[in-house]
């Protein structure tokens, strides 16, 4: 099975390079003649921009997959369903459109606003589900990450929150789900910020595919803020796990990145707007 992914967004545009940056992450998957859109980032405009120097057709999409509701994540949804212009099947979370934020150093709204309507008016038809959802032979999103599925170190507190009921809770983003893809090379997993823990998505993926090879995970780990400690044994997971490569961005940090760049080597790699990664 070939795959080559085209990273559409980045915080990061690279050195010297013509590609946008902008918060956020979205990868188009390309995987025997399809093409599967994982997330749109914060905006539209700079993704399409992208696309165009990659000489990418939106309109050759054929599903899009939305790891979790963040802005960063969902925020260029509507302007990517305006030029592909016909119906597309968009994966996600039942918890997608949930109103979510976070209250430090204020509140902050982390959502995106009547998502599930606008996106329906354009042409999108949500599949909504937190189990696993194969999307076609050897490429399945992970559903939801449960609490038990999680390892030790990835579990704690977000620091983030959620309505429920009426009433303030923790939200602990049981919405994030993750795209794989079983290639002869081994899996490949991407992740969008990997709030549930990146070690821990990639174990369910192991998990779902029966395949303990992982030949690369790819996205943003979310780390950017994570105690020294928790970094070193991510990095020990990766290697316990034999991970031959690692493309890290968007909310991973740069000291995170520095410590798979030290420990790894070659093996790992920045991600960055216009960065293609071709697997076969």
């Amino acid at each position: 099975m070939r795959v080559k992914i085209y990273t559409l967004a980045d915080d990061y545009a690279g050195y010297n390079s013509p590609f946008w940056a902008q918060h956020g992450v979205s990868f188009l998957v390309e995987v025997e003649g399809k093409k599967i859109l994982f997330d749109t980032a914060s905006y539209a405009e700079p993704i399409l921009f992208n696309m165009k120097l990659l000489n990418l057709n939106p309109r050759d999409i054929d599903m899009i997959v939305l790891s979790h509701n963040h802005f960063d994540h969902t925020g260029g949804l509507l302007g990517i369903l305006r030029e592909i212009n016909r119906k597309v099947p968009i994966f996600a979370h039942p918890e997608i459109f949930k109103v979510s934020f976070a209250l430090e150093p204020e509140f902050m709204y982390a959502g995106t606003p009547r998502l599930k309507e606008e996106a329906e008016k354009l042409g999108g038809i949500w599949i909504l589900t937190r189990d696993p959802i194969t999307l076609m032979p050897g490429v399945f999103t992970l559903g939801e990450i449960k609490e038990e599925e999680k390892v030790e170190f990835e579990k704690g507190s977000t620091g983030l929150f959620k309505i429920e009921d009426g009433r303030v809770i923790e939200d602990k983003v049981e919405d994030e789900i993750g795209l794989a893809i079983n290639t002869r090379k081994g899996l490949v997993v991407l992740a969008g910020c990997a709030h549930p823990g990146i070690v821990s998505m990639v174990k369910k993926a192991i998990k779902l595919s029966g395949n303990d090879k992982v030949y690369a995970v790819l996205g943003g780990f979310h780390l950017i803020n994570a105690e020294d400690s928790r970094i070193e044994k991510t990095v020990e997971a990766f290697k316990e796990l034999e991970v031959k490569k690692v493309y890290a961005g968007h909310c991973t940090g740069l000291k995170a990145e520095s410590r798979f760049a030290q420990e790894l080597g070659d093996r790992f790699e920045k991600l960055h707007s216009g960065k293609i990664i071709e697997i076969s």
